[in-house]
């Protein structure tokens, strides 16, 4: 018969070597986990990890954050990132130079878009959308095409307005944001991955803005705003931007636009111009130039940040556009006279706030132009010159709408804690002026 001392002692020896079996087996395991990472993240590294995710998931978001990997691979040699073999650890020390940080994450379908550009044309939306692209923590939307020499992103206006979503998810698959960002910031830091789009037309258009509104009900927009007399200006000679010079173009006078064209610009009240050269892309009946959509009043009420009292109504003009109260994201409102402010401070004022609301790093925004984006504006064609006697009538209605609009944003719309306007007491001095007339 055993003894107490012997039992013990097989016992103590048995659990031993079960531990050191189960010590092998799991490294073992752990080495061929490994291997296997090895294999599959060069295999699908680019599609984060898994496999290729659409930058959406109608499931709560994983737990996975970032993925760093070689730098170089996809820029340099602009190749994919099939060829790499080995994914370099993020150490305690931080990022050394020559990585790319990218998020992993799928995000729910709701919180795919986290911000967008959009309110008005002619408002200095495309500005915005390429100094946002070039910065590595934003990506903007589609794939870049090549239109007479500039480069031009997809249209997620049409995708949006006309219920493709599939398509309008296709532009930003997580493996198109990983491409065109990368995340490591100074010292270690991770930054934040902010992925909007640009849509100028969206709160004139009825279907436009309900339908981002449905997708993403906490989306946050950038809206910006002009005098509505220059806005008018710049929007008729926009419209006729593709005519050809030397041929006869009979344009509609300018008093012949003023009314309203309708909730998505579909009425009667539209420039007419008649064209010689049926290959012009500004078509005869172009469909939305008169002095309603110089009215931003309109648009921005349909935020549902006000109380819709009965002055208010007075001063909207009782619309009958469609009001979103289901919309939580909130508004960085901006005068286009601040994006141009020669106020050096004041500039940088605006910029820093603006890298605030959307999370970028610090000193990382401008909103300059290039001299080569300068120069290309001012080659621009003017047909009419909104100041000569014959527009009178029209910069007379122009300018009592732009009363009520500034009256309206000043005493309703920026009482709302949702509303940021950098350096308030210039935007406000800027949309007074919305009153007189800048000829």
């Amino acid at each position: 018969q055993k003894t107490p001392a012997s039992s013990d002692i097989m016992k103590v020896n048995k659990a031993s070597s079960l531990s050191k079996a189960r010590s092998t087996t799991y490294c073992a395991f752990r080495s061929i986990a490994k291997f296997l990472l090895v294999v599959v993240g060069s295999v699908t590294i680019t599609s984060c990890v898994v496999s290729r995710i659409h930058g959406i998931t109608n499931e709560a978001p994983t737990n996975v954050n970032v993925l760093v990997h070689q730098a170089g691979i996809l820029r340099r040699q602009g190749s994919n990132a099939n060829h790499i073999t080995n994914i370099p650890p993020v150490s305690d020390a931080g990022i050394s130079d020559g990585l790319v940080v990218h998020e992993t994450k799928p995000r729910h379908k709701n919180t795919l878009i986290d911000f967008a550009i959009g309110g008005f044309p002619k408002c200095g939306t495309t500005t915005m959308m390429k100094r946002l692209s070039e910065n590595p923590q934003v990506f903007m939307g589609g794939p870049q095409v090549d239109v007479g020499g500039h480069l031009k992103a997809v249209n997620e206006v049409n995708l949006l307005r006309r219920n493709r979503e599939q398509e309008f998810f296709d532009l930003y698959s997580t493996e198109r944001i990983n491409e065109h960002t990368n995340l490591a910031g100074p010292n270690g830091k991770v930054l934040k991955l902010m992925v909007g789009f640009k849509g100028p037309e969206m709160m004139r258009m009825e279907d436009f803005f309900t339908n981002v509104v449905n997708l993403f009900p906490a989306i946050d927009l950038i809206l910006s705003l002009r005098h509505p007399v220059l806005h008018f200006e710049s929007n008729y000679n926009f419209r006729l931007r593709n005519a050809d010079l030397d041929e006869k173009l009979k344009l509609i006078e300018t008093q012949h636009l003023i009314g309203n064209c309708g909730h998505d610009c579909k009425n009667n009240c539209t420039p007419k111009f008649e064209y010689i050269a049926k290959r012009s892309r500004a078509h005869k009946h172009d469909d939305d130039t008169c002095t309603y959509s110089s009215t931003f009043q309109y648009g921005l009420s349909r935020l549902s940040l006000t109380p819709m009292e009965s002055e208010e109504l007075a001063l909207l003009d009782h619309h009958q556009m469609t009001i979103h109260p289901e919309w939580s994201g909130r508004l960085f409102l901006m005068e286009t006279g601040q994006i141009a402010d020669k106020d050096q401070v004041r500039h940088g004022r605006l910029e820093r706030s603006f890298e605030e609301f959307l999370g970028l790093e610090a000193n990382s925004f401008t909103t300059d132009e290039t001299a080569e984006e300068i120069a290309d504006y001012q080659s621009h064609h003017k047909f009419i010159h909104i100041c000569d006697d014959e527009h009178h009538e029209v910069r007379k209605v122009l300018v009592e709408l732009g009363a009520k609009g500034a009256h309206w944003i000043k005493n309703y719309l920026l009482k709302s804690d949702r509303v940021e306007v950098a350096n308030k007491d210039h935007f406000l001095e800027l949309i007074e002026k919305w009153g007189d007339d800048p000829c």
